[in-house]
């Protein structure tokens, strides 16, 4: 059975929350890197799939466990799927000007770190005001449906989603969109 429907979580982060965890994601993150979706054989990036640049946090750092938190709270509440934990790590992501988007995309995959299973819920908790950029709306396709959800949320607002769901960022017209955005795995579908 396929649940569609998103979740919003109204975390009460604010800016100086927001920056603090920004901070923490340059501090305790990889180093940023451009988002690699759509490498061709001669390894240049398809920045018409996505224009980004990202780095990755370890599910044990407290940015995760927060996050952890939110997933947990949606599927107790809404979707009721099993999950086992963190399917990979934590990915801060930077759409940084003009054109910095990401295209049609599922978030469907083996899970890394839940062995034999598969990403089921999707996190992307916003850490920018929408009055700081243009554009850069989240869009989620409905599956089976020709019905299409745009949602810009404010700063600090989670939104709990399933992976399998088609989504989008649309593409930033000016300003800078800063995210966390992480996968809950389980089992597969059954």
């Amino acid at each position: 059975m396929y649940k569609a429907d998103y979740y919003q979580i109204p975390t009460g982060i604010d800016a100086t929350v927001a920056d603090y965890i920004i901070k923490t994601a340059h501090l305790l993150g990889t180093e940023r890197m451009r988002s690699r979706i759509g490498i061709s054989e001669t390894g240049e990036v398809n920045k018409e799939l996505r224009n980004s640049t990202h780095r990755w946090l370890a599910t044990d750092c407290w940015i995760a466990g927060m996050m952890a938190h939110y997933i947990n709270e949606a599927n107790r509440n809404f979707f009721k799927f099993d999950l086992e934990g963190w399917a990979d790590s934590i990915q801060y992501t930077e759409y940084k000007g003009k054109n910095t988007h990401y295209a049609w995309h599922h978030d469907s995959s083996d899970a890394a770190f839940v062995s034999g299973g598969v990403r089921k819920l999707s996190v992307s908790l916003l850490l920018s005001d929408p009055e700081d950029y243009e554009g850069g709306e989240l869009q989620l396709l409905h599956p089976g449906e020709k019905r299409m959800v745009t949602v810009k949320p404010n700063m600090g607002q989670a939104i709990i989603f399933p992976s399998y769901v088609q989504h989008r960022v649309r593409p930033l017209k000016s300003g800078n969109r800063f995210s966390l955005v992480g996968w809950y795995g389980g089992p597969p579908f059954r």
